[in-house]
């Protein structure tokens, strides 16, 4: 007696539902694909758990985002390695340590890295990079369109996205070097999304009162960096001053200043403190995608680190001198 294979209405079904689910993204430009990814990100509530491949490590997290009256909250959660949890609003990061029994709570300072692909003004970047519109693909099980973003020098990494067709929200996220090669990596292993995730309680502090608790110095944080003794000549085409602070370091006085330097996608920072006996970093440094390059100057430590190339780092580093003021 001949049976009908099993198996093959269920292909066929699969077949469809990806069919579907293709069909349900509307035929949009490589712009609006992003403008879509950069709404959903920030107003939709989701949960999910992703790996983050970085400086030869595997990290495994879970997230729980969620919009509020007042804003975003979001929780991250480690599942490897030792026990951490980061909990983020509007202003503040509160990082949690429960194997050390410590809690760390300070201000928030600008976007970089992954997270600031996901707040970009995509017409501005235009000047320093082209968008591309790639093939699809499949990322934990749900089909993706794949968007690719290219700088055109080397003073900046590239980007490759993959967007979630049915909501728009990154699958998986791929930082490349000028060759192409991925030097960081975001990629989800299952995500949900669910209005009811606003009612879920970020973080807990119950429990934790015993905890040591580090509040980080107090940041001053200023529009512009005409309060500072210090300033940027031939900076790297593109890239602006976009926060300066000044931040108390300790009991005995001493400040650091801390500029962030962007062209809107590509960010690093600067620290300038006195230097002490004990050198700081001098030339470049390297781990991962994060560069670093470091120097002394007018009794200075400067050092400037940032998901960017190095030659980038190099440049900026360079390119600071002290101001009249000093």
């Amino acid at each position: 007696m001949f049976r009908r294979p099993i198996l093959l209405p269920l292909l066929i079904g699969a077949g469809l539902q990806w069919q579907i689910a293709a069909a349900a993204s509307p035929q949009l430009d490589v712009r609006g694909w992003l403008e879509h990814m950069i709404h959903a990100v920030h107003s939709l509530n989701y949960e999910g758990t992703f790996v983050y491949l970085h400086d030869n490590h595997l990290e495994s997290m879970k997230v729980i985002h969620t919009v509020v009256d007042d804003g975003e909250m979001e929780r991250l959660v480690s599942l490897n390695g030792d026990a951490r949890e980061v909990v983020r609003d509007n202003a503040s990061v509160t990082c949690v340590a429960p194997d050390s029994r410590s809690v760390s709570v300070g201000s928030r300072i600008g976007r970089g890295g992954f997270r600031a692909v996901f707040s970009m003004d995509v017409e501005a970047l235009s000047a320093y990079y082209d968008f591309k519109l790639l093939q699809t693909a499949r990322i934990a099980e749900r089909p993706a369109q794949v968007v690719a973003i290219l700088p055109k020098d080397e003073f900046r990494y590239g980007y490759r996205i993959y967007l979630d067709k049915a909501n728009f929200l990154p699958l998986k996220t791929d930082m490349l070097d000028a060759v192409g090669k991925v030097v960081s990596q975001i990629m989800f292993t299952n995500l949900r999304v669910d209005d009811d995730l606003a009612t879920i309680a970020m973080t807990s502090m119950e429990g934790r009162e015993d905890y040591q608790w580090q509040h980080r110095g107090r940041v001053q944080a200023m529009k512009s960096g005409e309060d500072a003794n210090w300033r940027f000549v031939d900076l790297p085409r593109g890239f602006d001053l976009s926060l300066y602070a000044r931040r108390n370091t300790g009991s005995d006085g001493a400040e650091l200043d801390h500029f962030v330097l962007s062209d809107g996608l590509a960010s690093l920072s600067v620290y300038v403190e006195r230097s002490d006996a004990e050198a700081g970093l001098r030339g470049a440094s390297q781990m991962g995608a994060v560069n670093a390059f470091g120097r002394e100057m007018a009794g200075h430590q400067v050092t400037v680190v940032g998901q960017v190339p190095a030659l980038a780092v190099q440049q900026v580093a360079t390119a600071i001198q002290p101001s009249e003021r000093q």
